[in-house]
């Protein structure tokens, strides 16, 4: 991890290649928590598989997604506006 750039709320898991038996994890890595964490706390984190020089790793991040309070769900037959490229008319320069 010595090459990756520590930044709250991100972490990484690399490929473990010190692994001789199968009850040595496939993965090491680290997170820096954005906050204190209490112990027993459930803290999600989401996943991106990349590729490095050196092999792949899975990049984390710290799932921090709230839906918006206010969002509304349209009703039926609420009339939604349909784009279309091909009208001139809504092209907002000449």
């Amino acid at each position: 991890m010595k090459n990756h750039e520590q930044r709250p709320g991100k972490g990484v898991l690399f490929v473990n290649d010190k692994r001789k038996t199968d009850a040595q994890p496939h993965l090491k890595g680290g997170f820096m928590a954005d906050r204190d964490i209490k112990a027993g706390e459930w803290v999600k984190l989401a996943g991106w598989r990349k590729p490095t020089q050196v092999g792949e790793l899975i990049s984390l991040a710290q799932d921090n997604f709230q839906p918006d309070p206010n969002y509304k769900k349209p009703t039926e037959g609420s009339k939604v506006r349909e784009y279309s490229p091909f009208k001139d008319e809504e092209i907002p320069f000449n």
